[in-house]
């Protein structure tokens, strides 16, 4: 592994790791009780970047590698 996955790993790791500590709203907010205020709005926000930064991880590195023809 190259220092760019490595880091990319790292910075994938954080982002889930911080969900942990908004376990409580998570579930609150996917149980359908959205209130609306600022804090909700900013948990929203961080769950469709983590959503996305994973999508986009994942993208980079399942596709196939090209292999060469000798």
């Amino acid at each position: 592994m190259d220092a760019e996955h490595l880091q990319a790993i790292a910075a994938r790791d954080q982002l889930w790791s911080s969900l942990r500590t908004l376990l409580p709203d998570i579930e609150r907010i996917g149980q359908g009780n959205f209130e609306g205020d600022p804090r909700d709005q900013q948990i929203i926000q961080l769950l469709a970047r983590i959503t996305l930064a994973e999508l986009q991880y994942r993208a980079e590195h399942s596709a196939p590698e090209s292999q060469e023809i000798d």
